[in-house]
C-alpha cells in the first residue's frame, strides 16, 4: 500500500529526509507532529542544496513518481 509520508531511516539528532508527495509546508507540519525535534527549534526544509550524497535537494523519487525527497534540519 502506498502511502503520500515516509520518514527515511531513523531521524538523526540534527536531520532526518522524507519521500512524500505532500507540499513542503505540509510535510514539515506532519514530520513535526509525528517527530518533534525534543528541542526548542522545530524540522524545517534543509537550506542545503544536495543530500550528503550529492543528490539534489529535493529530488523525485525513484519508486513513486509523485514522491519527492526532502532534506530536513532543526
Amino acid at each position: 500500500m502506498k502511502h503520500d509520508f515516509y520518514i527515511l531511516g531513523s531521524p538523526g539528532l540534527v536531520c532526518t529526509s522524507v519521500c512524500t508527495s505532500l507540499s513542503v509546508k505540509e510535510a514539515t507540519a506532519r514530520l513535526n507532529m509525528e517527530v518533534p525535534t525534543g528541542i526548542s527549534s522545530r524540522w524545517a526544509k534543509s537550506k542545503d542544496k544536495t543530500f550528503a550524497t550529492g543528490e539534489p535537494n529535493p529530488h523525485r523519487c525513484e519508486t513513486y513518481s509523485d514522491h519527492k525527497h526532502y532534506l530536513f534540519n532543526c
